[in-house]
């Protein structure tokens, strides 16, 4: 009886350590993750993620790129047109240097920032300010979310900066659905940004909801972004 308890130890283990394997297997780097925009429940768009190994003044980084644009017949009420290129830490995805180009209906922004973790400053076009912590741009949140989940863990706080502007957040699981993408359909687990002071985590009094595949390879396969016109969802399409 000591013998098959033994032996069914050893497999849970194997299994067990399989499990872990898995979870580490799925590379997501040059993976391009291509969206369907929705907007108002319509077609509205697309848009793609592109995360690859790179380097930046001889260090080995992390570079993300991404695009969101609306098609034409959104165009004429609420045009979007977005480039984002972040370089990030290969450990944690924290900022090193941010090129935003936004415009989203009126409202068009060119940013440009550096962090200089080394002497804790970022610097940017209005000169430089002391920063106290890493920060994080919302688009690498993503990321960084996708691997502590892979480790188990529900609840994060982060310090974002976008477009000049910084901000401490929650971040915790908030709960499961099984939901229909292009993709296919999966069973997920639904994260949900807040702010610690109560005011919205995007500009225009926006919200932001990530669904992530509860699977081996935690992929962000809706992204909800609720602003004060409606709410754009990006829906994963494929992966190229």
């Amino acid at each position: 009886m000591i013998y098959y308890k033994f032996i069914l130890i050893i497999i849970l283990n194997i299994a067990h350590l399989e499990d872990i394997n898995s979870f580490a297997s799925y590379n997501i780097f040059n993976k391009k993750l291509n969206y369907i925009l929705e907007f108002q429940n319509i077609a509205a768009g697309n848009g793609y993620i592109l995360l690859e190994k790179d380097s930046l003044n001889n260090q080995s980084i992390i570079k993300l790129k991404s695009e969101i644009k609306t098609n034409k017949y959104v165009d004429w009420f609420y045009k979007i047109r977005n480039q984002i290129t972040i370089y990030m830490d290969n450990s944690d995805f924290s900022l090193i240097k941010v090129i935003n180009k936004i415009h989203e209906g009126k409202y068009k922004k060119k940013h440009n920032a550096l962090i200089d973790i080394k002497n804790m400053k970022i610097i940017n076009e209005k000169g430089e300010k002391n920063i106290k912590q890493k920060l994080y741009s919302p688009l690498s949140i993503i990321f960084s979310i996708r691997e502590k989940i892979i480790s188990l863990e529900k609840n994060f706080q982060y310090r974002t900066y976008s477009n000049g502007k910084q901000k401490n957040i929650n971040i915790s699981l908030i709960g499961k659905e099984k939901i229909k993408t292009p993709f296919g359909e999966f069973n997920t687990l639904i994260f949900n940004p807040t702010s610690t002071n109560n005011k919205p985590v995007l500009k225009n009094s926006g919200d932001m909801k990530i669904w992530y595949t509860d699977d081996n390879k935690k992929l962000p396969i809706k992204i909800e972004l609720k602003i004060k016109y409606g709410s754009i969802i990006l829906l994963l399409d494929n992966i190229e």
